[in-house]
């Protein structure tokens, strides 16, 4: 497995970590999108329970991009390189190696700052909660000591955290990552991403518990390219060396882990339908004129 050699991804040789998109079918986002999956991370695949004694953490996402430009590992989780993200405020794309990338007309290739390239939402679940760490290039975010272990994270188009809470704050049923049979993870991107919607469901079950409905704060209408939307998957383990508060430098990797029944419903297509609702007129009893009488005394 390689290592990487920037300062604030330290993770170590035997680190795993994997991402992918589905890019069979793409969705339109000005309707909901809901997407699931199932995943087991069985006790007997960490080594301890708390943070930091075996760190895991594992994404989904909505992005337009069938494929990303970068995919950082450890804390990132897969997010494209900062660098990259500061394209669309209007600077050049670059490498990780910090090299401008030139069109074949050698023009420096520069994000629309009306298309969305990348990411729309990202919701991370993190046993180790540094997913939610600023980064390099003025990536947002929190600092080490406003982590929380067993979290859940969610950043937005821009790379905003606008969620950093444990589990167990939102669902004490939930309040762990382990799971020794397979749990359902369900979410609903509702309103033009208003809101996400994210619930769970055990293997001895088949009703639903609301994990959170979440208002995310923003609404995506004036972008580009909200017709090309695809779901996303990453995982990594270790995600640090072991660096961080308490950690004592020992990141322990977790052993197996188990995702299947992926699964995403939407709208597929480039129009936004709409429908004109009629309804018959409403009828009404005429006027009738009347008389008012006075100096009538009741017996």
């Amino acid at each position: 497995m390689a290592v990487f050699d920037l300062s604030e991804i330290n993770i170590p040789a035997y680190a795993r970590f994997y991402n992918f998109i589905e890019t069979k079918k793409r969705f339109n986002s000005n309707y909901d999108i809901v997407w699931s999956f199932q995943y087991k991370l069985p006790s007997t695949s960490l080594s301890g329970n708390q943070w930091p004694l075996t760190q895991v953490g594992f994404t989904t996402f909505l992005t337009t991009l069938t494929a990303p430009i970068s995919s950082l590992p450890g804390q990132y989780l897969g997010d494209s390189d900062p660098f990259v993200l500061s394209g669309a405020q209007g600077g050049g794309l670059i490498t990780e190696g910090s090299n401008v990338i030139f069109d074949e007309d050698s023009k420096a290739l520069v994000v629309n700052s009306t298309t969305i390239s990348g990411h729309i939402v990202k919701i991370a679940f993190d046993t180790t909660g540094l997913y939610a760490l600023s980064g390099k290039a003025g990536r947002p975010g929190v600092s080490y000591y406003n982590t929380h272990p067993q979290s859940l994270i969610i950043r937005d188009f821009r790379d905003n955290v606008l969620c950093n809470v444990s589990l167990s704050s939102m669902n004490t049923a939930f309040s762990s990552l382990s799971t020794d049979d397979f749990r359902t993870l369900r979410f609903r991107y509702a309103n033009l991403g208003r809101t996400l919607h994210i619930d769970f469901r055990e293997s001895t079950t088949t009703l639903f518990t609301p994990v959170t409905s979440f208002n995310l704060g923003y609404t995506i209408t004036n972008f580009d390219e909200l017709d090309n939307v695809y779901c996303g998957f990453s995982f990594c383990t270790p995600l640090s060396n072991g660096a961080g508060p308490g950690a004592g430098g020992v990141a322990l990797s977790a052993g197996n882990f188990f995702l299947k029944d992926f699964h995403i419903e939407g709208y597929q297509g480039g129009s936004v339908l709409t429908e004109t609702i009629t309804s018959q007129p409403l009828t009404s009893n005429p006027n009738t004129n009347t008389t008012t009488v006075t100096n009538v005394t009741a017996q």
